[in-house]
């Protein structure tokens, strides 16, 4: 153990020890480029561990840092390498599954059978969709793209804030009043099964943008990743 692993936190270290354990069953690299993947992410630790980021925020699992290591175009895309489009729906669909499901858990407990609890499906619809949207816009303008040109003027971030505040609360307002006779309140089977198709959606829209491991919600660990790195080159 050299003397940099010495000084990593038992779980940097374990990370260490299964990424090696890893690339020694690898035969798709040679020796050396074994040793010059496990000096750098040893590094990255180190450096890692001196500002609180953990192996998982700057690697993700030890068998993902392995796949990006031997497959590095194919699982190079970050933040900026996906559309808004698939941001925007993947978040969306996080939230119809977690309005869903919450309302089938508690009208399956409170033993309500329709119409006496939750909100309208349209309504649900629509808040996901809005709320995706903007979410994903806001956090494309807090992490700008290095490759393309910033100098434009920018909001500020605190208003910029303001702004995402206002439209959400302004949006939840205005779908909370569709007609209920085109926003029919769901029993608790209906629910469900909106929760199982908007989770086979989400995994069909992942598949098809190429995101294997993105979190339960994409553009939070995409937005993270990117940060660290952008923070890694100014440093370095």
């Amino acid at each position: 153990m050299t003397e940099v692993q010495h000084k990593l936190t038992k779980k940097n270290q374990d990370f260490l020890f299964r990424l090696n354990k890893g690339l020694a069953e690898t035969d798709k690299l040679n020796e050396t480029e074994k040793e010059e993947i496990l000096g750098e992410v040893e590094g990255k630790l180190s450096e890692g561990q001196k500002l609180g980021h953990t192996a998982a925020q700057l690697f993700g699992t030890p068998s993902e840092a392995l796949e990006k290591f031997l497959n590095p175009i194919r699982l190079a895309k970050g933040f900026h390498d996906y559309s808004f489009a698939f941001l925007a729906t993947d978040t969306a669909l996080v939230l119809i599954m977690f309005l869903t499901g919450f309302f089938t858990v508690t009208m399956g407990f409170s033993g309500s059978k329709a119409g006496s609890e939750g909100i309208g499906i349209v309504s649900i619809l629509l808040l996901s969709i809005w709320g995706g949207a903007i979410y994903t816009l806001a956090m494309q303008r807090l992490i700008p793209n290095p490759q393309e040109d910033n100098q434009k003027k920018k909001l500020p971030n605190w208003l910029l804030m303001i702004i995402v505040a206002v439209l959400w609360i302004g949006g939840f307002t205005l779908f909370l009043y569709v007609p209920s006779f085109l926003n029919p309140v769901l029993p608790v089977w209906g629910n469900g099964l909106v929760f199982f198709i908007a989770w086979a959606l989400y995994f069909v829209n992942r598949r098809y943008a190429g995101l294997k491991h993105g979190g339960i919600l994409a553009i939070s660990k995409l937005a993270q990743q990117e940060r660290l790195k952008q923070n890694e080159e100014k440093r370095g």
